[in-house]
């Protein structure tokens, strides 16, 4: 049998013939006597170890076995009744004999889930793979497809041009101190700016608090590295589908 997805379930399911450790009890018996690990003191009173140990074999002729899981019968507190504890589930079940086909039938369900999740989480590496390629081809693109062109400006400097490229052009100031970086900056902040005027007047209204909350994040989104921009992306469609199908 497939491993369950709790890992911590009940102490009435152990792992082939291991019962759990027998402690003598020192806090409601006087003496110190062994309780029953599957029933409580109502049902099975504190005995010495021996008397414990023929009382656990009975437990063991009812107990279910399937794989490398052994089923005991509970009767603790649960429910009124003695019943099994599901591995993949919080049922219980009375009968033996339902209580295997809800076994068979939620370890089906578990490994449907198990493959659909699996599969989801291929194919969104996969899509992530891929705009990473995308990206990494566009940003090639950028930087062998666009040249620059240097205009000489009214001292005479000499000029030289890349077909389709970007100019820039260079001016000296008295100090002898090339003007062009200044410029670049003053440009390239008149187009941050004419962009993001045009983003925010394309931005829909948000519907509901929903989609406030996620453009609320676009702020910082917009502020990463492209590289970092594809593994957050990846993170955040993970955790969805991780929570839709948990």
């Amino acid at each position: 049998m497939d491993s369950p997805q709790q890992l911590n379930f009940h102490v009435s399911i152990r792992k082939g013939s291991s019962i759990p450790a027998l402690q003598k009890c020192n806090t409601c018996c006087s003496p110190g006597k062994f309780h029953c690990p599957f029933c409580s003191p109502e049902i099975f009173k504190p005995t010495n170890r021996p008397s414990l140990r023929i009382h656990l074999d009975s437990h063991r002729r009812e107990a279910f076995e399937t794989g490398k899981y052994t089923f005991h019968r509970c009767r603790l507190q649960c429910r009124s009744q003695a019943h099994y504890h599901c591995l993949y589930c919080k049922a219980t079940v009375i009968r033996k004999k339902t209580f295997h086909s809800h076994l068979s039938f939620c370890r089906e369900q578990q490994q449907r889930r198990a493959r659909k999740l699996s599969k989801l989480q291929a194919q969104l590496t996969q899509r992530i793979q891929n705009d990473r390629g995308s990206l990494s081809y566009d940003m090639e693109r950028d930087v062998n497809g666009n040249g620059i062109t240097i205009v000489s400006d009214s001292e005479g400097q000499s000029s030289h041009g890349a077909s389709g490229g970007h100019s820039v052009s260079h001016s000296f100031t008295r100090s002898g101190k090339c003007d062009t970086g200044r410029k670049m900056k003053r440009s390239t902040e008149m187009d941050s700016s004419k962009c993001h005027k045009g983003v925010q007047t394309d931005t829909p209204k948000p519907q509901d608090c929903d989609e406030y909350y996620f453009m609320t994040l676009t702020k910082v989104f917009k502020k990463l590295a492209p590289q970092k921009k594809a593994e957050v992306r990846m993170k955040i469609e993970r955790l969805l589908l991780e929570a839709q199908f948990a």
